[in-house]
């Protein structure tokens, strides 16, 4: 027997160690990529987010403008939704910011004051308030968006920037003065939808003298940064210097009382002080068909001089306010149906009426792809009683309203929607009518599609209104407009 140990020869094996380190370097790299990811990508995504959010936001406070406008105007509440703040795309290895939330917010009050020129005595005081809406965006800049004497704008002035005007002032049009005093403190706050209820004043109270007026509202605009701007004559309007050092200006426009309206609208519930002159009210003296001379109501179908100009929310290109709504008040004893329409544009530039798209616009008008809508009141409410559209459910741009100077239409009767229906308005209730959207000529005219729609703010339209009595007798009432 061998006295030599009988053993195993070591071997030098490394291969589980090259794996390990292997294994940690991938394990490195996709460390690095995920923090990549989250540095660059996640914050240009949710950029994103928050830019189309941006856009829907601001549809929604140009709605809530003309919501405030034609609550005043036509006395009839309006519901608005506002999308506070949006959310980000959920993931899996990175990590979001706190969801941006926005908040919107009326300020404390400031007066608007009514003053006879001789002599500086103020007639009325009326508090009204600005809306402020603030983003609360994790990447864009969040400068607020401001509603302040009708004007919608987006105020970047605390970053060292200036003003973005989104929709102009609609104070004077045509020599006229409409003011509407927002009233009743509101504030809400979340990344949700929030439904703002625009609620005008329930009676007319203050009556204003006859007699030539100074009309002051508040405003935190200042003469340089926009109101000598606009088209206001530099005769009628002037402006103060910030006396009090809170960012508010008095602008002072002179009038007449026949040329002032008055309106106060309330957030979510009926203002506080209700105050408001019958200009412009229904059957009130504003309305181009006149008064009597005993003072009562006029009979007829009313204009409530209400018109304004308003996106269809169709997205063309160049986008502008090219719809039009306005409404008239039944001041006849009896029910009248509307058997036509004519639609009469002053500029001879504009050759058609185009609503070229199908829209879910929940609580507003412009529902369908429709040239014209005709909306009635009854006990219930408003509802929806005729439209008139080149084609339901589908568009192409061959198929629009042609308007050769005017055009007639049977609202209806012409229309694919609704087409065994005529609108019926009971005596004392409204009728709001709605037109998406008017275009004017670009280039040769022909084919439509070329055209562009047109800004119908301070465009002057002609409508005439033919109808029936249940006695089977007929009339019509011409109505002449420039919508705000």
């Amino acid at each position: 027997m061998s006295d030599y140990p009988i053993g195993t020869p070591v071997i030098d094996d490394n291969r589980a160690v090259s794996t390990v380190i292997g294994v940690v370097i991938l394990f490195g790299f996709l460390i690095l990529a995920l923090s990549l990811y989250q540095v660059e990508i996640v914050p240009q995504q949710n950029a994103e987010a928050e830019f189309q959010h941006s856009g829907e936001v601001r549809n929604d406070l140009v709605e809530l403008r003309a919501g405030i406008l034609q609550a005043g105007s036509i006395d009839q509440p309006q519901y608005q939704t506002v999308e506070l703040g949006t959310t980000y795309s959920t993931r899996v290895f990175t990590i979001n910011p706190p969801p941006p939330a926005g908040t919107i917010r009326t300020t404390e009050s400031y007066p608007i004051t009514i003053a006879y020129e001789s002599n500086g005595t103020v007639i009325e005081t009326i508090p009204t308030r600005f809306i402020e809406y603030r983003p609360g965006y994790n990447e864009l800049d969040q400068s607020p968006t401001w509603y302040d004497a009708s004007v919608l704008y987006l105020d970047a002035r605390q970053e060292g920037d200036g003003i973005a005007v989104i929709e102009d002032q609609s104070l004077v049009n045509d020599g006229k003065v409409q003011i509407t005093a927002l009233q009743n403190e509101f504030r809400r706050s979340g990344t949700g939808r929030v439904t703002v209820e625009l609620r005008p004043a329930e009676s007319i109270t203050g009556d204003i003298p006859e007699g030539d007026l100074n009309v002051t509202i508040p405003t935190r605009l200042s003469d340089e940064e926009y109101w000598n701007g606009t088209d206001i004559s530099s005769d009628i309007y002037s402006i103060t210097d910030d006396e009090n050092g809170d960012n508010v200006y008095n602008l002072t426009l002179e009038t007449t009382t026949t040329n002032l309206t008055v309106d106060t609208v309330g957030v979510q519930e009926a203002p506080e002080e209700p105050s408001q002159n019958d200009n412009a009210r229904l059957g009130g003296g504003g309305s181009d068909d006149g008064d009597d001379s005993d003072g009562e109501p006029p009979m007829g179908l009313v204009y409530n001089n209400d018109a304004i100009a308003i996106d269809g929310n169709d997205d063309p290109s160049p986008d502008r306010s090219g719809g039009v709504e306005f409404s008239v008040t039944n001041q006849y004893e009896q029910p009248v149906t509307i058997t036509s329409m004519t639609i009469d544009p002053d500029s001879p530039d504009i050759n058609e009426l185009d609503d070229a798209v199908s829209n879910d616009f929940t609580g507003n008008r412009d529902p369908y792809a429709d040239e014209v809508e005709i909306w009635t009141e009854n006990s219930s409410g408003s509802i929806q009683y005729s439209e008139w559209t080149t084609s339901p459910g589908r568009f192409t741009d061959s198929e629009a309203l042609a308007i050769d100077d005017q055009v007639t239409m049977s609202p209806g009767i012409d229309g694919d929607i609704n087409s065994d229906t005529l609108s019926r308005i009971q005596s004392g209730q409204r009728l709001e009518l709605s037109m998406y959207e008017f275009y004017e000529e670009s280039g040769g005219g022909f084919p439509y599609y070329q055209n562009d729609n047109i800004n119908m703010s301070g465009e002057q339209l002609t409508i005439t209104l033919v109808y029936e009595f249940d006695d089977g007798t007929t009339d019509s009432t011409t109505y002449q407009m420039t919508p705000s």
